[in-house]
């Protein structure tokens, strides 16, 4: 599966056609993607 964005509604799905809007997905650029939710990194992750 690739990972596709609307192009009207700036959404990220891995479907073809938008949940949100119902526009046609175009194939995402991952090195554009940003990750919202990751867990910040501190000292204990790296002993």
């Amino acid at each position: 599966m690739k990972l596709r964005k609307c192009p009207n509604c700036k959404k990220y799905t891995l479907k073809e056609i938008c949940p949100k809007c119902t526009g046609k997905t175009l194939d995402a650029h991952y090195k554009f993607i940003k990750i919202k939710d990751a867990p910040k990194s501190d000292n204990r992750f790296f002993k």
